[in-house]
């Protein structure tokens, strides 16, 4: 209490030091010593926060190609586009808002690269930016969603027409597995333990998360994700509660044209349409163990591309700093948008890629009874690659 009142009056300091030494100070000496005593004493006023000043504006530009990509994850190129792209989303406002000027849709995007592509605090990015740390999250919310609601469906396709045919061939060419179409698998992204039903998130390796799932064809392209659950829940039943799953189980002949299949690892259920190696209960035949090495190793495949995408966009390998872990999906559906956005522009990614990003968390094993149907397929498929 007496400090408050120290800062507040500094003169109350003499009154009491005066009481302790049973002394009086004249007013003369009180004024002399007044001036050293408040260099001592906190002032209560509030200091403007000390932000970079222009750096969006001026230093960026400044900066040569090679280190706009480093920086923000892209290339400048692959940036200009998506600034056009993002300008005509309705989300994403043009004109001023509460009596204040917009902040230019080209300084958002920045902002939004800057927090997926570093492990950078939401403070640090809000000095770096000159905007407050509210306008951050506000800004990338909008950046995000502007990114899913209007570029998700144009960026992240299942491949349909002539694309399946292209898609067998270059699985069959490359791995040797007739009429695959793709490689599916979970991923964790690492997260603060949220307030509400914190044990429900935490995963065999006891950090908080919640679950990526992805689709990926040779090309390392996204054609299908699913971002909701949290991190202890088998990657079965989040496969199970995926539009993925529904729309396979009742368009199979769409989606699945054909022979067609997806290829996945053991924690996954045997399908027509989802293909899993064989139990290893050490009396696989020569044929099964030569199938399950031709999954393991296509199955690869996804695991670079979730590489490509934490490599990339850096702040999915580390805990994401964000309050509401609603809008972690979107974060992560957007880079995920990003990704195959950098792909289809030529945007080189190689220098991303990271092997290392990938912890074994939820290495469950399959549970469920095998349909026989999918039994006899996936022996036919093994009869065709011995």
């Amino acid at each position: 209490m007496a400090t408050r009142g120290f800062r507040r009056y500094p003169l109350l300091f003499f009154s009491t030091l005066e009481e302790c030494l049973e002394f009086e100070f004249t007013t003369s000496t009180i004024e002399k010593m007044l001036p050293i005593v408040s260099k001592f004493i906190p002032s209560t006023e509030r200091l403007p926060a000390v932000r970079i000043r222009e750096y969006a504006e001026c230093i960026v530009p400044s900066y040569s190609d090679v280190s706009f990509r480093s920086h923000f994850r892209l290339t400048r190129r692959s940036a200009e586009i998506l600034v056009g792209l993002l300008a005509r989303c309705p989300e994403v406002p043009s004109q001023h808002l509460r009596g204040r000027p917009p902040v230019s849709v080209e300084k958002q995007l920045l902002i939004t690269l800057w927090v997926l592509g570093n492990p950078e605090v939401i403070r640090s990015v809000s000095d770096r930016f000159n905007v407050t740390k509210s306008s951050v999250f506000r800004i990338v919310r909008r950046i995000c969603r502007a990114i899913v609601n209007n570029l998700a469906a144009q960026f992240i396709c299942w491949p349909k027409g002539d694309r399946v045919k292209k898609v067998m061939e270059q699985f069959q060419r490359k791995q040797g597995l007739p009429h695959c179409i793709g490689v599916i698998d979970g991923t964790h992204i690492p997260i603060k333990a949220p307030y509400d039903n914190q044990e429900q998130y935490v995963n065999r390796k006891k950090f908080h998360s919640l679950q990526l799932q992805g689709v990926c064809d040779p090309d390392r392209f996204f054609t299908d994700v699913y971002c909701a659950y949290p991190g202890s829940v088998h990657d079965a039943r989040v496969l199970r509660n995926s539009p993925l799953y529904q729309d396979a189980e009742h368009l199979e002949s769409e989606m699945f044209p054909g022979s067609a299949y997806v290829i996945g690892d053991a924690a996954y259920p045997l399908k027509t349409w989802l293909m899993t190696g064989f139990k290893n209960n050490g009396k696989l035949t020569r044929e099964q163990r030569h199938f399950n090495y031709r999954l393991s190793s296509t199955r690869m495949k996804i695991e670079h591309t979730f590489g490509l995408l934490k490599g990339r966009f850096r702040k999915l390998k580390v805990m994401m700093d964000v309050d509401k872990v609603e809008d972690i999906p979107l974060l992560v559906t957007s880079a995920c948008v990003l990704h195959n956005f950098c792909l289809m522009n030529e945007d080189n990614v190689e220098m991303f890629l990271d092997l290392d990003h990938e912890q074994e968390v939820n290495n469950f094993q399959n549970i469920f009874v095998e349909q026989e149907i999918a039994v006899n397929k996936r022996a036919e498929i093994m009869e065709l690659i011995v």
